[in-house]
């Protein structure tokens, strides 16, 4: 049995010249999840992140706090696709980044139009199709190699690549996968069970690490 932690991001930097740097904010929320996992003994067996600087920055910041982290593993399909390509692509000119009035509705089509542009595009970004398997795949690539029994493998990631994988693991069509993006909080945790009856989620999108605190500042989806 191998328990697998999919940990979004803290909080990105919308509206900066550098949307890939943490916030103040998401800079706190990582040292609270390291903290909560201090405080519960939480043994982590394997860390994984995708190269990108939030996510990295998360993970060095979360594992600063507990004992004997393992050193971190960079794997570049947890990397989240490159949001301001598909918005220059398929956003009909909506800037998703800057957009304070951003609805779900004007967010769906922009995905749904990349998701129907198959391999057309690939040229330029890479292609929903690719992307939605990239993660997934690794995941149970590296799952499957680990040889340790009762393990607990972490993965900083973004809210797309997870929703990718909760997509695959239940088996959701595109639009409610979409609405699972939408709704991922940053510095959230979703927890899948891989055993010998196959895959399946425990949890989504929790954190406890911050709700603790009561302070909805820390409720963020940047």
């Amino acid at each position: 049995m191998i328990n697998v932690y999919l940990v979004r991001h803290g909080q990105a930097s919308a509206g900066t010249d550098n949307y890939d740097r943490l916030s103040p904010v998401g800079i706190r929320q990582a040292q609270l999840l390291g903290d909560f996992w201090k405080k519960q003994d939480f043994n982590i067996d394997a860390a994984f992140s995708g190269t990108l600087q939030r996510q990295q920055h998360t993970a060095e910041l979360a594992l600063a706090s507990v004992i004997n982290a393992p050193k971190l593993i960079t794997l570049e399909a947890l990397n989240e696709y490159d949001h301001t390509s598909i918005d220059h692509l398929y956003g009909n000119g909506l800037n998703s980044d800057l957009a304070l009035d951003f609805t779900f509705n004007q967010y769906l089509d922009i995905m749904t139009r990349w998701r129907d542009a198959g391999e057309r595009n690939s040229d330029k970004t890479m292609s929903w199709q690719t992307f939605s398997t990239l993660g997934w795949n690794a995941l149970q690539k590296t799952v499957a190699s680990h040889d340790k029994q009762d393990a607990n493998l972490v993965f900083f990631t973004s809210g797309g690549v997870i929703a990718s994988i909760v997509m695959h693991t239940l088996e959701l069509k595109f639009d409610f996968a979409m609405r699972n993006l939408w709704q991922a909080r940053n510095a959230s945790i979703t927890r899948l069970l891989f055993d010998e009856f196959g895959t399946c989620v425990v949890n989504k999108n929790t954190i406890p690490h911050l709700e603790l605190h009561f302070d909805p500042t820390l409720d963020t989806q940047i």
